[in-house]
């Protein structure tokens, strides 16, 4: 999940990359004016991505448990037949 996150971020910037470097100036000067409050923005945007990550992690896990419980008793009932 987050690779594909990654590369989506990659293939945007090289499709719009004047769009990415405008809002990035824009991002400078808010940030150059606004200092406490941008600092604010860019924590809560780092715990957001942090817990998102988190629940992609978890969410690969119950995936791969799943497949192995679905696996486990296919195996189970062709023994039995």
């Amino acid at each position: 999940m987050f690779d594909s996150l990654v590369a989506y971020a990659v293939n945007f910037y090289h499709e719009y990359s004047i769009v990415v470097i405008v809002i990035g100036v824009i991002l400078l000067i808010v940030a150059y004016n606004k200092p406490k409050e941008s600092f604010k923005f860019a924590i809560f945007l780092v715990v957001v991505v942090c817990i998102l990550f988190a629940v992609g992690l978890f969410g690969e896990s119950i995936d791969i448990g799943k497949k192995n419980k679905d696996q486990m008793i296919h195996k189970t009932k062709g023994l039995g037949d």
